[in-house]
């Protein structure tokens, strides 16, 4: 990940190695020019120093002559150093392709000069006047032609120097050109790499504002906020999503389990004051009586049982799930109360497949579906009514399959029985499908189970007027 300020410095890092450049290279340019145009001037010195030290030599000379006095001599020598000096320079400074052939004769009328003014001190010194006055004269009429030979150099010097100022001027207007050009392409690479800056950096922040504000009104459901960046940014949006996802699935959880709570408190409410609806309890008061005078101890005492484990069940803990063998012995024990009572009249039987009976469950989750079928479906018949109760596993599922072969119902009733189940605005608004001895409606069964399992659409209703009814219940597995 590179952070936000990593990129900064190196966009900012760019931005001043250009303009560096820009400035090393007009910097350059110009100490260039400088070079070349104190290069010129030198040039200029260096022939008008050189003129200057012949005629100079010439007085010495004269001067020696004249008076005979030596310190002339010794003012000669420093002059004929430095004359041979700058012959030298003459060939490293000021000697090109143009002025070669002029060069080389002025470094030649040095040579011839500097022979005369050493014959004519010399013939001096011997007294030899015809000699010395002959050197002298050439050493002055030489002196003369350097003269003119320095103003030819120095003309061409000025024309070397008109064409390299004709020369700067164009280079210099090139310079301008080309400030300009930079200057502006510097601008407008600024200009668009601050955008892309600012860009990268406020519109993910503008995106994560805008999720914000719909988070402040309650809203959850927005899609994830995408970024292209590898920075800071990229974190926090990530970071944002996840909380976001988690407030969304935390106030699912949190509604859900509010239904849940309502769901259980009227659950519990209708156990509490409807433990045993009192139609229920009296028939089955009135048939123990019955049994208890007619028959022996034995089979009362059995319907006492089932009559006390319904009790206990009904008031245990409804938070808690329980296991579907603790269920289907809840139903063994109504029917056991419900055969006594309605005799052959009806017949219970199972099919449970063994490897499904630990799958957990909401508690009064299978009775008040069984009772529902008994008495909607069953309770009518004087003879030949059949429940049936299936349990087995198919395609990753407890598949839990109640059966009844009652009054059934026709499509119209059984759609709107189906869209009732399914409706979550209804919940708890059972109008005719509560069993007498719980008080539970389907409906309450239903919405608990897909709160317990997370899912829905876990019921199945297949009937047919007069041939009975389907009802089955798809349960995820839990182990």
């Amino acid at each position: 990940m590179i952070r936000i300020r990593t990129k900064l410095l190196l966009y900012f890092g760019v931005i001043l190695l250009l303009v560096n450049g820009v400035i090393y290279y007009l910097y350059d340019s110009s100490e260039n020019i400088m070079d070349e145009y104190d290069s010129s001037f030198h040039r200029f010195l260096l022939l008008k120093e050189i003129s200057q030290q012949t005629n100079e030599m010439t007085e010495y000379v004269n001067g020696f002559i004249v008076e005979k006095d030596q310190v002339f001599i010794n003012e000669y020598k420093e002059n004929l150093y430095a004359l041979q000096e700058n012959k030298i320079r003459l060939s490293l400074e000021v000697e090109n392709e143009n002025n070669y052939v002029i060069l080389r004769n002025y470094q030649n009328m040095i040579e011839s000069f500097v022979k005369e003014c050493e014959s004519t001190i010399k013939a001096f010194e011997q007294g030899n006047i015809d000699q010395y006055s002959y050197h002298y004269n050439q050493s002055v009429k030489i002196s003369g032609f350097i003269l003119e030979s320095t103003l030819s150099l120095i003309n061409s010097e000025l024309t070397d120097y008109q064409n390299f100022y004709d020369e700067l001027s164009h280079r210099n207007s090139n310079y301008q050109l080309m400030g300009i050009f930079l200057v502006v392409s510097i601008f407008i690479f600024c200009t668009l790499l601050a955008i892309l800056i600012s860009r990268g950096i406020t519109k993910p922040i503008h995106k994560l504002a805008l999720a914000a504000e719909e988070i402040s009104i309650g809203k959850f459901s927005g899609e994830d906020i995408k970024t292209n960046s590898n920075d800071e940014l990229k974190l926090l949006t990530e970071t944002f999503n996840e909380m976001r996802k988690n407030i969304r699935d935390l106030v699912i959880e949190i509604k859900e389990q509010s239904e849940l709570d309502t769901l259980l408190k009227e659950l519990e409410l209708k156990s509490l004051q409807n433990q045993i609806n009192p139609h229920f309890l009296f028939n089955t008061l009135n048939i123990i009586a019955k049994l208890a005078y007619l028959e022996d101890a034995n089979q009362t005492s059995k319907l006492i049982e089932s009559v006390s484990f319904l009790l206990r069940y009904n008031l245990a803990d409804l938070e808690k799930p329980t296991t579907l063998r603790d269920e289907i012995k809840l139903v063994e024990e109504y029917f056991t109360i419900q055969q006594t009572r309605f005799s052959d009249r009806i017949v219970f039987e199972m099919d449970i497949d063994d490897q499904c009976v630990y799958q957990l469950i909401p508690r009064m989750t299978l009775q008040p579906i069984i009772e529902n079928a008994f008495i909607h479906g069953l309770e009518d018949y004087e003879e030949g009514a059949r429940l049936l109760l299936t349990i087995y596993q198919k395609q990753g599922r407890t598949i839990i399959d109640i059966i009844d072969n009652g009054v059934g119902m026709d499509e119209q009733t059984r759609q709107k029985l189906l869209n009732s189940l399914n409706n979550e605005e209804e919940t708890g608004k059972d109008v005719h499908k509560s069993g007498h001895s719980t008080g539970i409606g389907i409906k309450n069964v239903i919405k608990r189970l897909e709160i317990y399992f997370k899912h829905k659409e876990m019921v199945e209703i297949e009937s047919e007027l007069g041939k009975g009814t389907l009802f089955r219940i798809k349960l995820p597995m839990t182990n």
